[in-house]
């Protein structure tokens, strides 16, 4: 029965360099003793649940504090998009504004009211129309 060599085995004696082929001996383990594997006792492998974590359900969670409205003192103008008219080949970016907030609310715009804009030279007034 012949044995051959693997590719690899070849390559590594090709390129392996003159004198670098001295062997380490290998030395025998003493005092080795079988070794007799337990399973774990709190690691049960049909439960499939066992590395997920507890979640408290929604009615245990203490309540949270109410939410606090705070008035922005900062805005930066974002940019919105009109879309192209025809024949024109690119859209046009506009200067865009967004007001949100709990704030809103508490100073009177409520969801759903009308508004009336004045603008002037750096500002921006935002009233509510009275129905």
């Amino acid at each position: 029965m012949s044995r051959t060599q693997s590719p690899t085995a070849k390559r590594s004696k090709l390129n392996a360099k003159p004198g670098s082929t001295t062997k380490r001996a290998a030395t025998p383990i003493k005092d080795t003793q079988p070794m007799r594997l337990l399973p774990s006792p709190t690691f049960d492998v049909d439960n499939h649940a066992f590395d997920r974590r507890h979640r408290p359900r929604a009615d245990d969670l203490p309540p949270r504090p109410p939410r606090k409205a705070r008035t922005p003192m900062r805005c930066t103008v974002g940019y919105a998009f009109y879309e192209a008219e025809p024949g024109r080949p690119h859209t046009q970016r506009i200067p865009s504004v967004r007001l949100r907030g709990l704030w809103l609310e508490q100073l009177g715009f409520a969801v759903g009211c009308k508004l009336q804009i004045t603008a002037r030279a750096g500002e921006l007034v935002v009233t509510v129309v009275e129905r």
